[in-house]
């Protein structure tokens, strides 16, 4: 096992980090606040000092990163990072106790978008950057380790997983790491930046465009405004931020093979068209109960709220516009249900969304029908297709592994919650959206459930352990608990 190569990787993430910081430090000066400027530029010269030292000193040692290095890896980066972006927050004043504020960052990097922070009008534009920046660091890196780490690992049935990039065979996991960044994080900031001036040009101010960017491509959720996108009250803006959050919802490979004039591959990502056909079988849905449910003559507000909350559980991003009109209100008893299975689910494979992910159900189903279809014709010879790739049984067998336990991981945090005081439907939906990445959704579920920032510290610990459980494959995180990764 060697450490010092995960200390070497984990070194120049928390520089790059450090780099980050120095944004929200000139968003401060210039909006004259000396003070909250030098907390963002000690954190950076702090973190930078510390993220330096750690890549320098292991600078001259051998680098070996086999795949015991690549899963510790996988679960450090977040821990790590969290902990540092966790510094200028903690410094600022604004969290009441220091574990608000890694639950900020780490819920920020995770693109999980729980907040514990209150009165966010009122609050420094250099804190609302910096949040906003966290999740949109945190898409991205979410996207590289499932392009470059997790689909060559093969954790979670990933093995399946189709990248329009390069494969890079033969070279080290850290080199794929570097090659995936050079390759994605330009149209990773030229998407934000159209994101950005559509929604400008949309209405919102050119800050407020800026944040809601960085959280709609990464499907993040942090918004501005206490009162989140209902505050704007825009139809226009409200559809600029649905294309953004299903563009985060794409395997990302395929927006740098659009950008490269590969379009022949959107059309053979089997992913793409099951998301096609959620978004379309959810749109149907809104429409059966904006007819038969809606008030007279209150179609239009049904409809729109309706569809902006289902792309948004779908994405993971967890924005609401409170739109939903008594339509959805009125079908109380499914509504929950259909925002909890939708943000359950997921979006594609090497996406910044959270859930199962399509291509995990997307198997399971077809495994099933595959069963089904043995009891018919007990000897027929029945091969699994994802679009023209074959699914090796392994294959099968990692995805129902991890199904079972995502399952198991969501009952476990469920009822240490209600152990700790949450009602059992709080605790279940609690539990269901840290380990789904998206976090705002809690009290669109239960509205009666506590705000974040009032829960006690043990139910925070729990929810940061599934946002964790959420981001990093949970296999990965098992299997360091397993002594026989450590004798090995």
């Amino acid at each position: 096992m060697s450490f010092t190569s995960v200390v070497h990787c984990l070194g120049w993430t928390v520089v790059l980090l450090a780099a980050l910081m120095i944004l929200p430090a000139l968003t401060a000066m210039l909006d004259g606040d000396a003070g909250l400027a030098w907390t963002f530029a000690a954190s950076a010269v702090l973190s930078g000092f510390f993220g330096a030292g750690f890549a320098i000193a292991t600078w001259r040692d051998e680098i070996h990163f086999g795949k015991r290095e690549a899963f510790m890896f996988l679960v450090l980066v977040w821990l790590v990072l969290a902990f540092f972006g966790a510094v200028p927050l903690h410094f600022s004043g604004v969290p009441r106790q220091p574990i608000d504020a890694f639950f900020e960052a780490i819920s920020g990097l995770t693109t999980t978008g729980a907040t514990t922070f209150v009165g966010l009008e009122a609050m420094s534009p250099a804190i609302l950057l910096w949040r906003a920046l966290l999740q949109w660091s945190g898409g991205l890196l979410s996207v590289v380790l499932a392009v470059s780490l997790i689909s060559h690992l093969g954790i979670g049935g990933m093995q399946a997983y189709h990248s329009a990039l390069p494969r890079g065979e033969g070279a080290s996991l850290p080199a794929r790491m570097l090659q995936t960044v050079q390759d994605l994080f330009w149209i990773y900031v030229l998407l934000t930046l159209l994101a950005a001036l559509a929604l400008w040009a949309g209405g919102m101010s050119a800050f407020d465009s800026l944040c809601h960017a960085f959280s709609a491509l990464s499907t993040g959720g942090f918004s501005t405004r206490d009162g989140g996108i209902a505050t704007f009250g825009s139809p226009l803006i409200e559809l600029v931020l649905m294309a953004v959050m299903l563009l985060g919802a794409m395997n990302f490979t395929l927006h740098w093979a659009v950008f490269n004039g590969r379009f022949r591959v959107i059309r053979e990502n089997i992913e793409v068209y099951y998301l096609a056909v959620a978004v379309s079988v959810m749109v149907a849905t809104v429409i059966f109960l904006a007819l038969f449910m809606a008030p007279e003559g209150d179609f239009v507000t049904t409809f729109r709220g309706g569809v902006f909350t289902a792309v948004s559980a779908l994405t993971t991003t967890g924005f609401r516009n409170d739109g939903m009109g008594a339509g959805l209100a009125a079908a109380a008893p499914l509504a929950p249900i259909l925002i909890l299975s939708l943000l359950l689910v997921g979006g594609a494979t090497g996406s910044t969304t959270g859930g199962v992910r399509l291509m995990r159900l997307a198997v399971l189903f077809k495994q099933a029908q595959r069963e089904l279809l043995r009891l018919s014709f007990p000897h027929g010879v029945r091969v699994l297709r994802l679009g023209k790739l074959r699914i090796e049984n392994p294959v099968i067998w990692s995805v129902w592994s991890f199904f079972f336990v995502f399952i198991l991981v969501l009952a476990a945090l469920a009822l240490a919650l209600a152990i700790l005081g949450l009602s059992p439907n709080a605790a279940i939906t609690a539990a269901a959206v840290s380990i789904s990445n998206a976090g705002p959704f809690l009290h669109a579920i239960v509205p009666e459930a506590p705000r974040y920032a009032d829960m006690p510290d043990g139910a925070k610990v729990v929810l940061i352990i599934g946002m964790l459980a959420g981001r990093v494959e949970l296999l990965a995180l098992l299997s360091l608990l397993n002594p026989a990764y450590w004798n090995r």
